[in-house]
């Protein structure tokens, strides 16, 4: 059996500031041109950062953006990050249906296999959107050619939670064959399973509380897989008129996620998780 408490994975879910799941004051995809745009400046301190570190990280794309910023996309490939896809239009799977849901990966895995010229293994969902209720969300991921997928988060949550035994990575048996799954890192807290490594939930953690997690993933053999935003290395960014507790989910500790992310690269280890699904492919099983 392999060993994945070495295998951690930085994972960027290039997005904008005004990326926001399932509320009325986010734009429409129309909408998007006619805002200003803060990824070309975020992306090169992420990578300054990686850089400094020495580390490989993964970044999921939105098609859309990639779109935008191409030479951005090449500048990560050409530092040794992996381009993986996280679909075009930012759509959630439970919401659109099959047929849109297939045409927006399709189309984002041209987008980006057009830009770094060669191919686009790994995919992850928007807002991690998908639920028990459309098992037919990782057949349209293998069909269309992804190798893995990033998009379960094994607990509740506002846009998705599939219910599975393990947060570690695993396989999936889909019409198209096996999809190695990398699921999102959580650990039991009073028997509840919580995420304290991406997004909101790194922001509201305190360090101590992500050390303790981390270890208490490695002891269990599983890896340690962050997420995170380039707009929450960006305590300035424009804010949209949300809910009171969208505002809270979406923009408390900003100024935390870079000092974290200090204190993760100069405490652990990171691969990409290409690299870390060549290790669980070792453990593929026989069909």
């Amino acid at each position: 059996m392999t060993n994945f408490y070495d295998k951690n994975v930085i994972s960027v879910d290039v997005e904008d500031w005004f990326h926001i799941l399932d509320s009325p004051a986010a734009p429409e995809i129309l909408q998007w041109d006619t805002l200003p745009l803060r990824t070309q400046d975020n992306i090169p301190k992420l990578l300054r950062h990686f850089r400094n570190y020495g580390i490989r990280v993964t970044f999921f794309w939105l098609g859309w953006m990639a779109e935008k910023f191409p030479e951005l996309v090449n500048q990560c490939k050409a530092e040794g990050h992996e381009i993986a896809s996280h679909g075009y239009g930012h759509l959630l799977a439970y919401k659109v249906g099959k047929e849109k849901f297939r045409d927006d990966l399709l189309k984002a895995k041209e987008v980006l296999e057009n830009i770094i010229g060669g191919r686009i293994k790994g995919f992850r969902a928007p807002g991690f959107g998908i639920t028990d209720e459309i098992p037919w969300a990782f057949d349209i991921i293998k069909q269309v050619g992804h190798e893995y997928d990033s998009s379960v988060f094994s607990a509740p949550r506002g846009h998705g939670g599939v219910t599975t035994r393990t947060s570690g990575p695993y396989h999936i048996k889909t019409n198209y064959g096996l999809l190695s799954e990398i699921p999102m890192s959580l650990v039991n807290i009073f028997g509840r399973r919580l995420s304290l490594f991406g997004g909101g939930y790194l922001r509201i953690a305190p360090q101590l509380l992500i050390k303790w997690g981390i270890k208490k993933l490695h002891k269990n053999n599983q890896p340690l897989i962050v997420y995170l935003h380039p707009r929450e290395i960006d305590p300035d960014h424009p804010r949209l008129p949300l809910s009171i507790v969208r505002k809270f989910k979406s923009y408390v500790n900003l100024k935390t996620t870079l000092p974290k992310l200090e204190m993760l690269c100069e405490n652990y280890t990171f691969f990409t998780m290409a690299e870390l699904v060549e290790c669980l492919e070792k453990d593929r099983p026989k069909v």
